[in-house]
C-alpha cells in the first residue's frame, strides 16, 4: 500500500503538526475544517512501512466518511475497509488479517481484541477522532493502554476541535492517550487565521410577553414558598435561591434518603420538598427557554402522576394554588395560540436567510425533544422549507431513528430535498453533517465542548452564519455567559497546553504487560483461564479480566453474567441494578434462571453498600427479605466487591479455583456450536440432563461414541464415574420415551 502523495497539499501548520506526531504521541486540536484528518493521512503514509493502520471514530457514520476519505489517497483500495458489528464474522477474520488500513468504532476494535481475534501489537498507528471522548470509562481510554503495552513501535494521533475548558478534563485525556506532545490552534491563532472563514453570529434576544410572565410568577411562588420551607431544615447550604441548583439539590436528597434508610424520618418532609422543587424547577426552564406547548405537555404529566398517587411531591404539586393557577393560565395561553416568543424570532432568522439564499442549507439545535414537534409545525409554515427532525435511537415516549434512517435523512440534506433539520444533540458530533450555512441555537448551552462542535457545522468552505435564542432575565442568560467565559478559558489552555511527558506513563504501561516474568517459570500455570461474559457486560469488568491474563469469551448468555466452570455460574449487579430488579420484579426471576442452570450459582453485589437504602425510596426491611430470600430460597452465595477492578480479581481467583485447581471445565455448549467432529459429539452429549463438560468426556471415553452412550444400559451407564441410578435413569427417559407434541 502506498499514499498518493501528489494529491496531499498540507499548509504550513499541517506540516509543523505533522512533524510532531512523527516523533511523539500527538493531541492536535484544530477548530473544524481546518484538515486534521488531513494531517493524520500524512502521518499513516509515513507509518505505513512499520506496519497496519487504525484510524477509530466514535459512530459507524463517522467512520465511514474517514473511510471515504482516506480511500482517495491511498492504492490499493482492497487493503482498505471497515469493519462493523454487522461484519461476517469468516470476513471480518480474514479482513483483520489482510488489511493495512482499518476503519472502525472503538466498540467494534475493544470486542475483537477482548476476543481474541486481534492484537494490537502489529500496528503501526492508531488515529483516536473526536479525542475528548477518552476520558472515564470509554472504550479508547482502554484501547490506548492495550496498544501501548503490546505494539512494537507504537504511535498515536489524537484528534478533537474541543478538548473542554477544564485543566484537569484535558489532562485526564492526555494521560488516558498517553499524550507527549500537543499541538493545538484557535481560530485566531496567526498560522492558521488566514484559512479560517469568517463567521457572523447574531444574539437575538427576546422577553417573555405579559401572559407568560404571569405564569412565570406563579412557578416562582410555588419555588419559593418550598425552598423558604426547605430552609427551616438547614440542608442546603445557600440563603439566596438564586444560588439553589440541581446539584445541591440531589446531594441533600441522597443524604436524607440514607438517614431514612436507618429509621431516621425526621427528613420525610424535606425530601418530599426537594422533590417537588426539581419537577417546578423542570417546569420553570421549559417556561423560560422552550414552548407553551411543552409546558403544557409537561403539566399533564405531572397531573396524571398526581391522579395515579405516584408520589407526595406529584400530589402536593397538584394541590398548591399556585400551581394550579399557572396550569389554569397555561391551558388558556394554549387555546389562544400564544406562544414563546423564541418561535417568532426563529421563523424571522429561517425566512431572513432564505430570501438572502434560496439554496441555503439550516440547523436548528433544540436541547429538548419533545419541543421539536411545536418547532417543525412552526416552519413548516414559511414557504420553501422542507423541514425533517434528526434525532437519536431512544426516548421514553418514541422509538428514535436507526444509523440507517440517520443516514438516509443527511443523504436527502445533502441533496437539497430537505433544507432545514431540527435536531438534538445527536447531530453535533459523530455523523458527517453537509455544510450548513445557518446554524440556529434555540436556547444557549453551557457546555463548550458541544458549542464549538454545534457551531462548527457552519463556516467551513464559506461564510459561516450562527444564530443564538435568548430569553432575558432567564437562564439562557446564565448559561450564555457561561458557555462564552468557558470559551476564552478553553482558547487560553489551547495557546498555553504545555508539552506533556507520558514517557514514565508509557514504561509503567508496558512493564504492567508481562508481570508474570518474575514468576518462576515452574510456578507458572500451563492452562489459560477462560470465563465466558455476557455480551452486556463490555465494561471495565471485563477489560480487568482480560489485563490479568483471562481468556474472555463475550456472548449472549442464558443465565447469568459471567461463568466460571460448568458448575458456578455469577450474576453481577451494582448497588443501584439490584435495587432497581428488585421493584420490577427482575431479581428472583434472575435467581430462579442460575439456580437452575448451575449448582454453585453466584451473586457478586458491586459498589458502596451504605447506598443500597438510598439509591431508590425502598424500605429496608424489604432489602433485607430480597437477601434472606436469595440466600435461604435460591441458594444464592452473596460476595461483594466496592469497584469493577474487585469484581474482576474475585471472578479471576474463583475461575482459577474451579479450572486449574478442581479442573472443572467450561461446558461447549456455552460458545458457539463447534465445527470439528469431537467437539461436536462433546457437544451432542453435554445437551443429556445434568451432562456437563467432565461428566461427557468421562461417558465418550468408557462407551467411545455417542451411538454407544444411546444404546447402553442402566448398568452399563452406572459403571462411569459420576452418573449414579438416577442420572442413569434421566438419560435412558430422554432418550427412550417417545416424543409427543402437546396439542393444547
Amino acid at each position: 500500500m502506498r499514499l498518493l502523495k501528489e494529491k496531499l497539499n498540507l499548509r504550513l501548520y499541517q506540516q509543523t503538526i505533522l512533524n510532531s506526531a512523527i516523533e511523539k504521541n500527538t493531541l492536535v486540536v484544530l477548530p473544524t475544517g481546518l484538515g486534521k484528518t488531513h494531517i493524520a493521512i500524512a502521518l499513516a503514509g509515513l507509518r505505513l512501512p512499520q506496519g497496519k493502520i487504525l484510524i477509530m471514530a466514535p459512530t459507524k457514520p463517522l467512520v465511514l466518511q474517514h473511510s471515504k476519505v482516506f480511500s482517495e489517497f491511498f492504492l490499493p483500495k482492497e487493503e482498505i475497509g471497515v469493519v462493523t458489528g454487522a461484519t461476517k464474522q469468516e470476513e471480518r477474520a480474514d479482513f483483520l488479517k489482510s488489511a493495512k488500513m482499518i476503519f472502525a468504532t472503538p466498540q467494534t476494535i475493544k470486542h475483537d481484541v477482548l476476543a481474541g481475534k486481534l492484537s494490537l501489537k502489529d500496528f503501526s498507528l492508531v488515529v483516536f477522532d473526536e479525542a475528548h471522548r477518552a476520558t472515564g470509562n470509554y472504550d479508547y481510554v482502554f484501547l490506548a493502554k492495550e496498544y501501548i503495552q503490546n505494539a512494537g513501535t507504537p504511535r498515536i494521533l489524537a484528534l478533537t476541535a474541543s478538548p473542554g475548558s477544564d485543566a484537569d478534563a484535558i489532562n485526564e485525556i492526555c494521560s488516558n492517550l498517553f499524550i507527549e506532545k500537543t499541538e493545538a490552534r484557535d481560530r485566531e491563532h496567526p498560522e492558521v487565521i488566514q484559512y479560517v472563514k469568517p463567521m457572523t453570529t447574531e444574539f437575538r434576544f427576546v422577553e417573555l410577553p405579559e401572559e407568560l410572565l404571569n405564569i412565570k410568577k406563579h412557578l416562582e411562588n410555588a419555588i419559593r414558598l418550598r425552598f423558604d420551607e426547605l430552609k427551616r431544615f438547614e440542608l442546603v447550604g445557600v440563603s439566596d435561591i438564586k444560588r439553589l441548583n440541581r446539584k445541591m439539590l440531589l446531594a441533600v436528597q441522597q443524604n436524607l434518603q440514607a438517614k431514612l434508610a436507618l429509621g431516621d424520618f425526621s427528613g420525610a418532609r424535606a425530601l418530599s420538598l426537594i422533590a417537588a422543587l426539581m419537577k417546578i424547577g423542570h417546569a420553570h426552564g421549559l417556561l423560560e427557554s422552550e414552548s407553551v406547548s411543552a409546558l403544557k405537555s409537561y403539566f399533564e404529566n405531572l397531573w396524571r402522576d398526581a391522579d395515579l398517587a405516584k408520589s407526595k411531591a406529584s400530589k402536593d404539586i397538584a394541590n398548591d394554588i399556585n400551581m394550579r393557577v399557572a396550569y389554569s393560565l397555561i391551558l388558556s395561553a394554549s387555546e389562544k395560540g400564544t406562544e414563546h416568543p423564541k418561535l417568532s424570532a426563529l421563523s424571522e432568522i429561517i425566512k431572513r436567510q432564505f430570501a438572502e439564499n434560496p439554496k441555503s442549507k439550516i440547523l436548528v439545535f433544540s436541547e429538548y425533544r419533545d419541543n421539536i414537534g411545536k418547532i417543525i409545525s412552526e416552519l413548516e409554515q414559511i414557504s420553501g422549507t422542507n423541514v425533517q427532525k434528526f434525532i437519536g435511537q431512544a426516548s421514553k415516549k418514541e422509538k428514535g431513528m436507526s444509523q440507517k434512517t440517520q443516514i438516509e435523512i443527511l443523504d436527502r440534506f445533502r441533496s437539497g430535498e430537505i433544507n432545514v433539520l431540527v435536531c438534538t444533540q445527536v447531530a453535533e458530533e459523530g455523523l458527517d453533517i453537509p455544510q450548513v450555512d445557518l446554524v440556529i441555537f434555540y436556547s444557549p448551552i453551557p457546555s463548550v465542548i458541544r458549542t464549538v462542535q454545534r457551531r462548527g457545522r457552519t463556516g467551513r468552505q464559506h461564510v459561516g452564519k450562527l444564530a443564538v435564542l435568548i430569553t432575558k432575565n432567564s437562564r439562557d442568560e446564565g448559561y450564555f455567559w457561561a458557555a462564552r467565559k468557558k470559551e476564552q478559558a478553553m482558547n487560553v489552555l489551547i495557546s498555553n497546553m504545555p508539552d506533556i511527558s507520558a514517557q514514565k506513563k508509557i514504561e509503567h504501561a508496558r512493564e504492567e504487560v508481562d508481570l508474570d516474568k518474575f514468576i518462576p517459570k515452574e510456578e507458572k500455570p500451563v492452562e489459560k483461564v477462560m470465563i465466558f461474559a455476557d455480551s452486556r457486560e463490555q465494561g471495565p469488568i471485563v477489560e480487568n479480566l482480560f489485563s490479568i491474563g483471562a481468556n474472555v469469551k463475550v456472548g449472549a448468555l442464558k443465565a447469568g453474567d459471567f461463568i466460571l466452570s460448568e458448575d458456578v455460574g455469577v450474576e453481577r449487579k451494582i448497588i443501584s441494578d439490584f435495587v432497581t430488579s428488585l421493584i420490577d420484579g427482575r431479581l428472583f426471576e434472575q435467581a430462579s434462571k442460575l439456580k437452575a442452570s448451575f449448582p454453585k450459582p453466584l451473586l457478586i453485589l458491586e459498589g458502596n453498600f451504605s447506598e443500597i437504602f438510598t439509591s431508590r425510596n425502598v424500605n429496608p426491611s424489604a432489602i433485607w427479605g430480597a437477601f434472606s430470600s436469595l440466600a435461604l430460597d435460591w441458594n444464592l452465595n452473596i460476595l461483594f466487591s466496592e469497584n469493577p477492578r474487585q469484581t474482576a480479581e474475585l471472578l479471576m481467583t474463583i475461575a482459577k479455583r474451579e479450572q486449574l485447581h478442581l479442573k472443572k471445565p467450561l461446558s461447549s455448549r456455552i460458545e458457539q456450536k463447534p465445527k470439528n467432529l469431537i467437539d461436536m459429539q462433546q457437544y451432542f452429549v453435554e445437551g443429556l440432563p445434568a451432562v456437563g463438560p467432565t461428566l461427557a468426556r468421562n461417558l465418550l471415553k468408557h462407551f467411545g461414541s455417542p451411538k454407544a452412550i444411546v444404546n447402553a444400559s442402566l448398568e452399563e451407564l452406572q459403571k462411569v464415574e459420576g452418573v449414579g441410578e438416577k442420572k442413569a435413569e434421566m438419560i435412558k427417559k430422554i432418550l427412550e420415551i417417545g416424543w409427543k407434541v402437546d396439542k393444547t
